[in-house]
């Protein structure tokens, strides 16, 4: 299921900190949206609720990169896989990108199997999955 990314404008510039919400906490660094779960799971049902709280990044003409970290994720649901891998497609169609960084290596192995792994971008570290999302969404703002 696609969602639209809502157009209302973002109130974060820069280096500013966005107030913490129930799934993710979100800070703006240099272009990048950096992300952390909450919560040590990340459940099917909780699937809205990160497309509602991703969608909420964008700003008209300035499409969100957005990097997530899983280093703290105890669990996480197949449907949230998915829904990750649909949220990162929903993204590049309007020009931005999902990094996922620090996974943890069962994820990975599910994301390689599945062959996830071409459709989610995912980096090492924080520093080098926000120099990704710097990279794609340039590339992808130039095409």
């Amino acid at each position: 299921m696609r969602f639209k990314l809502d157009d209302s404008p973002d109130p974060t510039s820069g280096n500013a900190r966005r107030p913490e919400t129930r799934l993710l906490t979100i800070r703006g660094e240099d272009g990048v949206y950096r992300a952390r779960f909450n919560d040590r799971a990340l459940r099917s049902i909780d699937t809205a609720k990160l497309r509602a709280e991703i969608a909420a990044l964008n700003r008209p003409g300035d499409p969100p990169a957005v990097a997530i970290s899983l280093r703290n994720l105890d669990s996480l649901a197949s449907g949230s896989i998915g829904a990750l891998a649909q949220l990162s497609a929903d993204l590049q169609r309007v020009g931005g990108v999902l990094v996922l960084y620090a996974v943890p290596r069962e994820i990975t192995k599910v994301l390689r199997k599945t062959k996830l792994d071409r459709l989610i971008h995912t980096a090492r570290d924080r520093a080098s999955a926000k120099k990704k999302a710097q990279t794609l969404r340039s590339k992808h703002l130039a095409a």
